[in-house]
């Protein structure tokens, strides 16, 4: 079937239609039967701007020490799939890349025992710090910087902005670009705002599994314009290559940005996809990057790390459809 992508638009829709969240087609429709519980899991909700004051002390909170002490976050669990894999070829209309001021400089290298998984570091992925006001907890999570109008936006999964069915959003957010065993090269950015699918806050669906998050800026500087931020692409196959960036704890532990670079597949009985990347906690929200261009560290965002099985080796992305690209436009203008 045709790949069909779109250019993004700043917008500022805050109430969004869905595809329906089972089957492999692309672009499906969803049936008369399931359009009121499709629209009702699309819809988006953000959460309160915070203020400079909750800003800086979320900054305060996040010392180097409190960073190792945070508990990776649980990837959701998920079935062991099987796997077929296919390339896609690039197509014009996905909002580009920004380049960065220069590429990060962590050195090649490769972890003993698992061949996809080397140390390749892009300064436009990171790892996220936050306190869950719910369990009393501090944890970890992964993330990227996307380009957008406001050039402070954050893609990540949506358990790592919010607690899904029964949660609340999180708090003391903050957003750490190329996090390297306690050190942040190119500062700590708080969040100013959340906005994630309905379907997550009040059902946990792992289709819907997707957030952003626009960032203060850092001593006056936006996020992008210090780290340069990733493109964007939705509706496309789910056969393709991506490089899967992040944090899983069972590689040094949670310490260094992984890099795992493979072909992805659907995942059977889904509207989501898959890639055996064998990451396990502290890898949610990671990028899933098409085109990724390992001399500038950037490439377009095609899916999350949502769910895994370690076991198995699988991780699984929610689909970037076209209401994941309305997310995009609703909260990518936001300052």
């Amino acid at each position: 079937m045709r790949t069909i992508r779109r250019v993004l638009l700043p917008a500022a829709a805050a109430v969004l239609l869905t595809l329906t969240a089972t089957g492999e087609g692309q672009g499906a429709t969803p049936g008369p039967e399931s359009r009121a519980a499709a629209d009702a899991s699309a819809a988006t909700a953000a959460a309160t701007t915070t203020t400079t004051d909750a800003g800086a002390a979320a900054l305060a909170y996040w010392t180097p020490e409190r960073m190792k002490k945070a508990t990776p976050l649980d990837v959701l669990p998920a079935a062991d799939p099987s796997a077929a894999t296919a390339d896609s070829a690039p197509a014009a209309g996905a909002v580009p890349p920004s380049v960065p001021p220069r590429p990060a400089e962590h050195p090649a290298g490769s972890t003993a025992g698992a061949s996809p998984h080397t140390i390749y570091a892009s300064a436009a992925a990171g790892r996220v710090f936050f306190h869950n006001p719910r369990t009393g907890g501090d944890y970890a999570c992964s993330a990227s910087a996307l380009n957008s109008p406001s050039r402070q936006l954050v893609v990540t999964a949506g358990h790592c902005v919010h607690g899904g069915r029964g949660g609340t959003w999180m708090t003391k957010w903050v957003y750490v670009p190329d996090y390297h065993n306690g050190s942040a090269p190119y500062g700590v950015f708080a969040a100013k705002s959340f906005r994630t699918f309905q379907g997550w806050i009040s059902s946990s669906s792992a289709a819907r599994d997707v957030a952003m998050v626009t960032t203060w800026p850092n001593n006056g500087r936006k996020l992008v314009d210090v780290t340069g931020g990733n493109g964007i692409t939705w509706n496309g196959s789910r056969t393709s290559r991506v490089a899967v960036l992040g944090y899983p704890v069972n590689f040094y532990r949670g310490e260094v940005q992984m890099y795992c670079n493979g072909g992805t597949s659907p995942e059977r009985g889904t509207s989501r996809f898959q890639i055996r990347c064998h990451y396990g906690q502290g890898s949610s929200g990671g990028p899933w990057l098409r085109w990724y261009n390992t001399g500038n560290g950037l490439g377009y965002v095609d899916g999350v790390t949502s769910t895994g099985n370690l076991s198995a080796g699988w991780d699984q992305s929610p689909y970037f459809d076209s209401y994941v690209a309305a997310l995009f436009k609703a909260q990518g203008s936001l300052t």
